[in-house]
C-alpha cells in the first residue's frame, strides 16, 4: 500500500470512526492488540505481563509445548526475585495462544522474541503476512532479542511493506521453569531472576525520529501514517510502563545493544560451567574468563569507533577481577540474583537446542575481521607500516610494553589490537563442542575453562 493510499485510508477512517483519532499520543477507547512471535521465556514473560496488567489484547505464538501448557494451565509469572511469593496467574481464556504466525495478523505491535538463530525464519513469516496486507499501516515490529544484527534482518524483510522495525534491548533474565515439564496442566511458569537495577531501564526501545525519514526502519514518508506510528509507539510504551517495567526510548540503540553484548559475553562461561549464574560468578577463574572476553571486545570496539552505552562498563573489568570475598559481598548488595538464575545459553544446552553463540561472541569476531581488512587496506594505501609514522611508533611502543608484561595481554597494546578476537573465537569453538556432546559431559571447571580459553 503506497503512502498516498495510506493517507487516504487514515483520512477516510478517521472521518467515519471517531475512535481512530488519537490524543496525547495514544489511541482513545481502542485496546492495543499486541502479538508475540517466539513466546519462550522473554516473549511469554513480557506478553504475559501485558495481558495481566493492561487492557491490551495479547496474542502469543510459540512452540506446541507452550501452546499446550497455556491452553491447559494458563501462565504463572513471578516478576520479582526478591518476593518469591509474589505470584500472578493468567487464565487460558484471557490470552490467545497459537503455533501459527498467521494469528498475528491485525496486531498493532508485534514483539519478535525468537532466538537469533531463528530471526531469518521469523522475518520471512512476518513478510508473508505483510504481503497480504495483514498488518495495519501503523504496525510496529519490536525485536526483543540478544545480539546486534536482528533488527537489520527484520528491516530488510518488512520495510518494503511499510512496517517499521525497532530494535530493543532487554535488561533482565527470566527462566521458563516448566519448559521440561511432562504435565501440561502445570501451565507455563516463568520466573524473573534479576531485580530492577536503579537508574537502568528493563527495556530500551529504538525511538522513532521526530519526522518521517528513510532511515532504514521501514517508515512510510507520509505525515498522517507517521503520526499514527508515533501514537502507536507511545501507547505501547505506556502499556509497558503499566506492567511495572522501566522503559527508555533511545535515539540511537546501537551503543545500547553493544553495551548489552558485553554482559551477554558471560553466557558462554555460564553454559560451559553448567551451573546457575550466581554459582558461576562466585568463582574468580570463571569471572576472569568473562573479563577476558569483555576486554578483547572493548579492544575491538575501540578499533571500530564503537562507544557502548552502559553505566557500569568502565568498572566491569575491575569488579570481575576482585577476590571472591570482595566480589561476592558486592554482588549480594549491588546486583543480587535468584539462586537458580541461568543464562539462556545454559538453558539451551540443557534442553539440547542450538545456542546464540554466533550472535554474541560471533559478533566480536566479525567486527575484528572487519577491522583487520580495513587496516590492511589502509596499510597498503600508505605503503605499509614502515617509516616513522605515528602509527608505526605507537605499535612499536605497544609491542615493547607487552613484552615487558604491561597491559592485559592477548593482543592488547599490540599492533593488531582490535584486529583479532582469538578468545571469543575460542569461546565459540568450546560452546559448539558443548552443543555436540551436551551436559553434563561438556561441563568444565573454572581452571579447565581458563586453560582451554587462553591456551
Amino acid at each position: 500500500m503506497r503512502a498516498s493510499r495510506l493517507a487516504e485510508f487514515y483520512s477516510r477512517e478517521t472521518m467515519k470512526t471517531p475512535e481512530l483519532h488519537h490524543s496525547s499520543g495514544r489511541w482513545v477507547d481502542m485496546p492495543l492488540k499486541v502479538g508475540v512471535l517466539g513466546a519462550g521465556a522473554v516473549g511469554a514473560y513480557v506478553g504475559g505481563l501485558i495481558a495481566l496488567r493492561t487492557k491490551s489484547d495479547v496474542v502469543m505464538v510459540g512452540r506446541r509445548r507452550f501452546v499446550d501448557q497455556v491452553s491447559a494451565g494458563g501462565v504463572t509469572l513471578r516478576p520479582d526475585p526478591r518476593r518469591p511469593r509474589d505470584v500472578h496467574s493468567i487464565r487460558p481464556m484471557h490470552v490467545t495462544v497459537d503455533d501459527d504466525p498467521k494469528a498475528l495478523a491485525g496486531c498493532d505491535i508485534i514483539i519478535v522474541a525468537v532466538k537469533s538463530t531463528a530471526t531469518a525464519d521469523a522475518a520471512a513469516q512476518l513478510e508473508r503476512i505483510a504481503e497480504r496486507g495483514g498488518f495495519p499501516p501503523h504496525a510496529l515490529v519490536l525485536s526483543l532479542q540478544n545480539g546486534v544484527g536482528n533488527g537489520s534482518i527484520l528491516v530488510r524483510a518488512l520495510e518494503k511493506h511499510g512496517v517499521a522495525t525497532l530494535p530493543c534491548m532487554v535488561n533482565f533474565n527470566v527462566v521458563w521453569d516448566s519448559y521440561a515439564s511432562d504435565d501440561v496442566r502445570d501451565g507455563c511458569r516463568i520466573r524473573r531472576c534479576t531485580p530492577a537495577k536503579p537508574g537502568m531501564p528493563c527495556i530500551g526501545i529504538h525511538d522513532l525520529p521526530e519526522r518521517a525519514v528513510a532511515d532504514g526502519t521501514g517508515l512510510v514518508d507520509h505525515p498522517s501514517v507517521f503520526a499514527a506510528k508515533k501514537a502507536n509507539l507511545a501507547a505501547f510504551v505506556e502499556a509497558l510502563r503499566e506492567t511495572g517495567l522501566v522503559v527508555s526510548l533511545e535515539r540511537d540503540i546501537l551503543p545500547v545493544l553493544y553495551g548489552k553484548l558485553l554482559i551477554n559475553l558471560q553466557s558462554p562461561v555460564n553454559a560451559l560451567s553448567g551451573a546457575p549464574v550466581p554459582t558461576t560468578l562466585s568463582r574468580r577463574r570463571f569471572r576472569m574468563a568473562w573479563r577476558a572476553l569483555v576486554l578483547e571486545a572493548l579492544d575491538v570496539y575501540d578499533a571500530c569507533g564503537i562507544k557502548p552505552k552502559r553505566p557500569y562498563v568502565p568498572f566491569l573489568p575491575f569488579v570481575l577481577a576482585l577476590p571472591d570475598w570482595a566480589y561476592n559481598a558486592a554482588a549480594s548488595l549491588l546486583f543480587p540474583l535468584d539462586p537458580g538464575c541461568k543464562s539462556s545459553m545454559l538453558q539451551d544446552c540443557e534442553t539440547g537446542r542450538a545456542t546464540e553463540i554466533d550472535a554474541l561472541c560471533g559478533e566480536i569476531v566479525r567486527l575484528a575481521r572487519r577491522n583487520d581488512n580495513r587496516a590492511r587496506d589502509e596499510d597498503a594505501g600508505a605503503g605499509g607500516e614502515g617509516g616513522g609514522d605515528a602509527r608505526g611508533i605507537a605499535r612499536g611502543i605497544g609491542r615493547a610494553l607487552a613484552a615487558l608484561g604491561f597491559g592485559f595481554g592477548f593482543g592488547r597494546g599490540s599492533g593488531r589490537r582490535g584486529r583479532t578476537a582469538p578468545l571469543n573465537a575460542r569461546a565459540i569453538e568450546l560452546v559448539k563442542r558443548l552443543e555436540r556432546i551436551g551436559l553434563p559431559d561438556g561441563r568444565m571447571g573454572p581452571d579447565e575453562l581458563w586453560e582451554a580459553l587462553t591456551r
